[in-house]
């Protein structure tokens, strides 16, 4: 028997089951979180492209681009793209995540809403 088991006998009246309701979304709270995970995947975003410029930079993949296409990539301008990118998530981001926020409210009050079990088994 391990030491983490519990041989423990519910009947079955000790069993209770609880109901809840999500009927609303608050939406200045979803607006907040949305923007605050978009924050986090636009800086995972400017670190991985930036890291990615910096291993191709050291495998020679950029003097093959410039030499072949004649495109020169240099960190500035990687850094350039990688915020532009990054700003544009964190808008578009934090503008679906109330939208989405305004949209549940409406089919949640005519629906009536997300209904979830638990028990305590």
């Amino acid at each position: 028997m391990s030491i983490f088991s519990r041989n423990v006998r519910r009947s079955e009246s000790t069993v209770k089951p609880v109901n809840l309701k999500l009927v609303k979304i608050s939406f200045w709270s979803a607006v907040r979180f949305g923007f605050v995970v978009t924050i986090a995947l636009g800086v995972g975003l400017v670190i991985a492209l930036t890291l990615v410029f910096f291993i191709l930079s050291l495998a020679g993949a950029t003097a093959l681009l410039k030499e072949f296409v004649g495109l020169d990539v240099t960190l500035p301008a990687v850094l350039a793209v990688a915020l532009s990118m990054a700003l544009f998530i964190i808008l578009v981001g934090t503008i679906l995540s109330g939208v989405w926020a305004l949209i549940f409210n409406i089919v949640a009050r005519i629906t009536g809403g997300i209904s979830v079990g638990f028990t305590n088994n």
